[in-house]
C-alpha cells in the first residue's frame, strides 16, 4: 500500500507555505487560491493566524508548542507562537551542542537565542510592512524617505544584534532579503523544517 501524502503547512500572518517531498510553495494570503493546494491525504499544520484556511486541508493535524528534548524554554509554551517553537526545534536539531540565534523576519520580527540548551527570548518587533504602515506622508518624496528610513532602521537593528552574538546565526522568514549578514545561515522556511522534524521527517 502506498504511503499517504502528508502536506506540511505553515499558515502565517501574511503568507502561507506548504511542502510535500521536495516541492515547496509560498504565496501571500491575499493571493491564496484553494485550487493551488497539491493533492494530499493528510496535513500537518502550523498556524499563527488566518485559522479559517485550515478547513481547506485534508485531515489536518494542528501542531502546538510542547516540551522538546532537553531544551529549556524561556516562555510559557501556551503563549509561545508555534512558528517560533518550530524554528527553535529546527535550530536545536541542527545545533544541539552549540549556541545559536534565530532571527525570523516576517510580518513580525522575532529573535530567539539558545545558549547552553536554554532558550532566551530576545523579543518581538514589527516587521518592515508593519513599520511602514504606521505613518503616511503627503508627497511621494516624503513617503519614499519614510520607506527608506524604516528599512534602514530595521536592518541596522537586526545586524547589531547579530554582530554582538557569538554563535551560529540562523535567519528565516519571507523578509530575510532586507539583511545581508555574512556570518549567518539563511533558511527558506524553518517552520516547515521544524514540522519535518516533529513529523519524523
Amino acid at each position: 500500500m502506498a504511503s499517504k501524502i502528508n502536506l506540511l503547512v505553515d499558515i502565517g500572518n501574511s503568507s502561507i507555505s506548504w511542502k510535500t517531498g521536495d516541492c515547496y510553495s509560498r504565496v501571500d494570503i491575499k493571493d491564496f487560491q484553494v485550487s493551488a493546494i497539491p493533492q494530499h491525504q493528510i496535513s500537518t499544520i502550523a498556524c499563527v493566524a488566518n485559522h479559517e484556511l485550515i478547513q481547506h486541508f485534508s485531515k489536518p493535524i494542528i501542531i502546538k508548542p510542547k516540551p522538546y528534548k532537553d531544551l529549556v524554554f524561556d516562555y510559557s509554551l501556551e503563549q509561545l507562537g508555534v512558528d517560533r517553537f518550530l524554528g527553535l526545534v529546527a535550530g536545536y536539531d541542527k545545533y544541539p551542542e552549540q549556541d545559536f540565534m534565530l532571527v525570523d523576519i516576517g510580518t513580525f520580527v522575532t529573535l530567539d537565542i539558545v545558549r547552553s540548551k536554554r532558550h532566551i527570548d530576545e523579543g518581538i518587533a514589527p516587521g518592515l510592512e508593519q513599520l511602514q504602515k504606521c505613518k503616511t506622508f503627503v508627497g511621494d518624496d516624503s513617503q519614499k524617505s519614510w520607506r527608506m528610513g524604516t528599512k534602514n532602521m530595521l536592518r541596522d537593528t537586526i545586524e547589531k544584534h547579530c554582530d554582538a552574538f557569538n554563535g551560529k546565526i540562523l535567519i528565516t522568514g519571507g523578509g530575510q532579503v532586507i539583511v545581508d549578514i555574512k556570518q549567518a545561515e539563511y533558511h527558506q522556511n524553518l517552520v516547515i523544517t521544524g514540522l519535518e522534524i516533529i513529523n519524523g521527517k
